[in-house]
Order: structure tokens, then C-alpha cells, then sequence
């Protein structure tokens, strides 16, 4: 049985998310509709459809996510203002391009972008990008070692966005 999440985790927050895989950590942005699952919004390639980057939302498991690798970083309470999946898809995702290329590492930037705009739309305070990406970088690196189906992933509360 999954632990329960941390009492500084709640729903409709959001969160920048770290995933494994063979290379890095993928980067992606994600507002929980519950304890278990969220809404997912990304840049990935899918190698069947297409080798460029491409937007994609989705739903995600939270608990017992094996790839989710135990880091959950919040930049935005939900007590601050809602930020619904609509707002994200249409104010802020879509309005950064998505880039045209097949390189490593497109998500980050792209995420940290997307946040930049919900920052210039007045949806997050956001104080400053190098190092939002500094701390989350080294909170998900420093937790993929505790990516376990029965925990909660690893929790923290940005100090650079909010």
C-alpha cells in the first residue's frame, strides 16, 4: 500500500515533475486531480508517430509511478490562485514553441519557459529561472534513488517560484 502524501502536497497545485530515463531525468509540469493521479503537460518525442519534440498532455499516476522518480517540486499553491489545466495548455504551454529538432534535453528549457509566461500572465511569482532550474535539478538528482511503487514521491517547495 502506497504511503500517504506529506501535508504540504495538494491537489490542484503545481508541480515541476522529474521522470527516469536511460539518460537524465525528463522534465515535465503537473497539477495532481487527487492523491494518485494529475494532469501532465510535456514536450516528448514519440519515435513511432514522429523524431521531433511534440506537445502532449496527459493523465499520470502520482503513486506507484516507477519512472516518476520521487521528485515533485511545487512552484504554485493552489491557496495563491488557481492554475487550471486550460490555463496551462492554452495561456501559457502553447504559447512557447515547442522545439523543432530531436536533441537530449529539449524539456527543461521548455518547462522553464512555460513557467516564465505563466510568470508574465501573473499566474506564478516567479523570482528568478537560472535558479528555479539550479534547485530542481539538484533536489531530482538527489532522489532518484528513493523511486519506490509503495512511497510517495519526495516533496519540496520552491524558494525561486511560487
Amino acid at each position: 500500500m502506497a504511503s500517504n502524501p506529506p501535508s504540504t502536497f495538494t491537489v490542484g497545485s503545481l508541480y515541476i515533475a522529474a521522470f527516469a530515463q536511460a539518460q537524465s531525468f525528463h522534465i515535465g509540469l503537473i497539477i495532481p486531480m487527487n492523491k494518485s493521479s494529475g494532469h501532465l503537460v510535456h514536450i516528448c518525442i514519440n519515435r513511432a508517430i514522429s523524431t521531433k519534440w511534440g506537445f502532449q498532455t496527459r493523465i499520470e499516476d502520482i503513486i506507484g509511478n516507477m519512472s516518476l522518480t520521487s521528485s515533485l517540486l511545487k512552484i504554485h499553491d493552489i491557496s495563491a490562485g488557481e492554475i487550471t489545466l486550460n490555463h496551462l495548455k492554452t495561456a501559457a504551454a502553447r504559447q512557447v514553441s515547442v522545439p523543432e529538432n530531436d536533441r537530449f534535453g529539449e524539456c527543461g528549457p521548455w518547462v522553464y519557459k512555460v513557467v516564465e509566461e505563466l510568470h508574465k500572465l501573473g499566474m506564478v511569482k516567479l523570482v528568478d529561472v537560472q535558479e528555479l532550474a539550479t534547485e530542481f535539478n539538484a533536489f531530482a538528482a538527489g532522489n532518484r534513488s528513493f523511486t519506490w511503487r509503495d512511497r510517495f514521491p519526495n516533496l519540496d517547495i520552491s524558494r525561486w517560484c511560487s
